[in-house]
């Protein structure tokens, strides 16, 4: 019976010096921030330095991929990525094609 409990006591040490090194840190937020962050700073610029058809590029693409989302906060950060990317393409290939 004694090498049993000292087998049990052994696993509750081990446990939790385990879950001291464990941080269960989570990086997404503040992925999810950055990500929002250059959107906003992004259409801001947009809008200070004249630039009507990139910005109305990103909030209609924002605006498409979010309402296709369901409003979800995945589909949230799908939009934002993806209005980024529009934003800053779909302008130059316009202004390209004309």
């Amino acid at each position: 019976m004694e090498p049993q409990s000292c087998y049990l006591q052994s696993d509750a040490i081990k446990e939790s010096v385990m879950g001291i090194g464990l941080a269960h840190m989570d990086f997404t937020p503040l992925f999810y921030g950055v990500v929002m962050f250059l959107g906003l700073w992004s259409m801001w610029h947009k809008i200070t330095h004249g630039q009507v058809l990139g910005f109305t590029v990103e909030v209609s693409v924002f605006a498409l991929v979010f309402m296709l989302h369901g409003g979800t906060m995945a589909g949230g950060f799908a939009a934002m990525v993806c209005a980024l990317l529009g934003g800053s393409i779909l302008p130059r290939t316009i202004r390209r094609n004309k």
